[in-house]
């Protein structure tokens, strides 16, 4: 079953500052922030490794949006917004995945990851950009 649909902003460099804006325009909380030096293998400077790699507004303990940013000239005015989708069952996950890879282009394959969770990422072939997330049991939150 999906949890919940999220819209995902992704900036170039200027993460932080949209996060601080958008806390203030509706009043949220920012959770999870996690930076690029905190992937494994990182080898990028201290510039890169400083910008969010994912960080989520949240009220009342709902998510409102994610926010993202990418390595230096990979975002502009035209794909800032994409769409994260949490899932509770992993055969519904799988089953999205699978479809949208089959006429899209599979950014980031199935694969466990550091923040404890299933993760791929899928341009369809409607161009839009699909985080697909299954969080374990314990690291689940909406």
């Amino acid at each position: 079953m999906i949890q919940v649909a999220v819209p995902y902003f992704t900036f170039d460099g200027e993460a932080q500052e949209a996060l601080d804006f958008y806390k203030k325009v509706f009043q949220a909380e920012i959770t999870q922030t996690r930076y690029f030096h905190e992937m494994e293998g990182f080898s990028g400077d201290k510039k890169v490794g400083e910008r969010i790699l994912h960080a989520r507004l949240t009220k009342e303990k709902k998510d409102l949006f994610y926010f993202s940013d990418t390595f230096e000239g990979e975002t502009d005015a035209g794909n800032r917004l994409s769409l994260a989708v949490n899932f509770s069952s992993e055969a519904e996950f799988v089953h999205a995945f699978v479809l949208l890879s089959q006429t899209g282009t599979v950014e980031i394959p199935i694969q466990n990851t550091f923040w404890g969770a299933k993760y791929a990422k899928v341009i369809d072939h409607y161009s839009i950009d699909w985080h697909l997330n299954l969080e374990n049991v314990s690291t689940t939150k909406v």
